[in-house]
């Protein structure tokens, strides 16, 4: 278990160091800024239902409705 938390522990300082390093670069570059987590969604577009039409009924046929 102690193992597990070292190399948790290792991996967490390792991101960090990346994420300076890529902020870091972002700056020099004039990178406009990342991502900050706060967007909108856009709404889902349903599907357009399809109008069913009327269909006439011929001799014989039963009507269910």
């Amino acid at each position: 278990m102690q193992a597990q938390h070292l190399i948790i522990e290792a991996l967490v300082d390792e991101k960090d160091s990346q994420l300076q390093t890529i902020h870091g670069l972002q700056e020099a570059n004039n990178a406009p800024s990342p991502f900050d987590g706060d967007w909108e969604e856009e709404p889902e577009e349903e599907p357009e239902e399809e109008e069913i039409e009327d269909i006439p009924l011929g001799e014989g046929e039963i009507d269910d409705e």
